[in-house]
């Protein structure tokens, strides 16, 4: 496995969102929700599908979280390809790019009452500078 792809995957383990407010936090992972309160986990697709009537329901910033956690994936199995040589790295960083967007619309939709820390966003952000840089300044100037 390259250093690129298990930085990306340990990208995804990490909280994306950190939700503290008195007495405990909310973790958001791509994969679930972790309340501190309860102590309870709730993966992602429950949220959509068993505790809400559906996405279909859901606000634009809840809906954005699980939009990431596609682009996350999408990126994920672009990255995977290049194992084979087929991998479109300028197809990954946007990917990635657009699911750090996510997350800050996710955070951007929140209560302002909690400093609320993004940290998805900025791991995602800061993956594509490190990793992916070259790759979007080839988009950005016509050239890739």
């Amino acid at each position: 496995m390259s250093r690129r792809f298990g930085a990306l995957l340990a990208v995804g383990v990490v909280p994306w969102l950190v939700v503290p407010y008195p007495g405990a936090f909310d973790l958001v992972f791509a994969w679930g929700l972790f309340a501190g309160r309860t102590g309870t986990f709730v993966s992602v697709l429950d949220y959509l599908f068993v505790h809400t009537p559906g996405p279909a329901s859901l606000p634009g910033h809840l809906l954005a979280w699980p939009l990431a956690t596609l682009l996350y994936l999408l990126a994920l199995a672009s990255a995977a390809l290049s194992v084979v040589g087929r991998e479109d790295r300028r197809v990954t960083a946007v990917l990635l790019v657009l699911a750090g967007a996510m997350g800050l619309r996710l955070w951007w939709g929140l209560p302002s009452g909690s400093p609320t820390v993004p940290l998805g966003a900025a791991l995602l952000f800061a993956f594509v500078w490190w990793f992916h840089a070259g790759d979007l300044r080839g988009i950005a100037s016509g050239t890739g």
